[in-house]
């Protein structure tokens, strides 16, 4: 049923339904290929109306989360600009999230995904060239990043390497995934931890400082196929860009044409 609710002046009317909501139907999530798995995630970046907007009850278990405790247990006024970002209490803290059995999530219609989250902490290498091995096998089965990691004759990514065994390891050990090689890493980052100062004594008197950095590795495990494509949209081939091109000079005109 639908009532029209007519306004004066210059708004426009606007409908708005008062029929009963509808609920999707539980698809398996075998039976949907990477790309359409992809499709309906990318269908949740769809901004919605703050007042059309209905939050449901909280659907998990998660323990509390002491605001007063400090990572390092030091005494005094919590400071906010301390520990701020990304830190390995926080991402350890998702692993004792627990879902109900057979979740299934109402914006796609899919049970929620397994995920492993794992952090390596204060790894002394730089986080410019972390990024970069990241960025190779982020969104990649968790084998085959283990493969091309190991073929790489770098050190950042001999470390990321490591790093992907042990949380493959912690999905078969403590989280108890059966498959835990058909899963693909969702998320890889490095974040700066600590910078350790020192001092070198050059020619004629001359001290420079050197920066000693440490960086937390995180990584994020989840279980299905990787996607089609790393970014949102699929990267362009030579024949779209043609096709592009063609269509531009088929809808040229000329200006004050008859």
């Amino acid at each position: 049923m639908l009532r029209v609710l007519v306004r004066t002046g210059t708004e426009s009317c606007r409908a708005v339904s008062t029929s009963s909501a509808v609920f999707s139907i539980p698809v398996k999530k075998d039976e949907l290929s990477a790309k359409e798995l992809w499709e309906r995630r990318s269908k949740l970046r769809i901004p919605k109306l703050q007042k059309d907007e209905q939050l449901s009850s909280k659907v998990y278990f998660a323990p509390e989360w002491d605001l007063e405790k400090k990572p390092n247990l030091d005494e005094g006024f919590v400071d906010p600009l301390k520990g701020y970002g990304m830190t390995p209490e926080k991402w350890e803290y998702y692993n004792k999230v627990v879902w109900q059995p057979n979740y299934i999530v109402p914006e796609t219609g899919l049970p929620k995904t397994k995920e492993v989250f794992h952090c390596k902490e204060s790894v002394h290498f730089s986080p410019k060239r972390m990024w970069a091995a990241c960025q190779l096998v982020w969104k990649m089965n968790v084998d085959e990043a283990i493969t091309q990691l190991d073929m790489q004759q770098l050190k950042g990514c001999t470390i990321l390497m490591e790093t992907l065994k042990k949380a493959k390891t912690r999905a078969a050990n403590e989280f108890h995934i059966e498959y835990p090689s058909q899963m693909y890493v969702a998320d890889a980052f490095p974040v700066q931890s600590n910078i350790v100062k020192g001092a070198r004594r050059h020619a004629h008197d001359n001290w420079n400082t050197i920066r000693y950095r440490y960086i937390h590795i995180f990584v994020r495990l989840e279980e299905g196929p990787a996607p089609a494509q790393k970014q949102r949209h699929a990267t362009k081939s030579g024949w779209d860009h043609m096709d592009a091109y063609f269509n531009y000079l088929r809808s040229r005109s000329v200006k004050y044409s008859i």
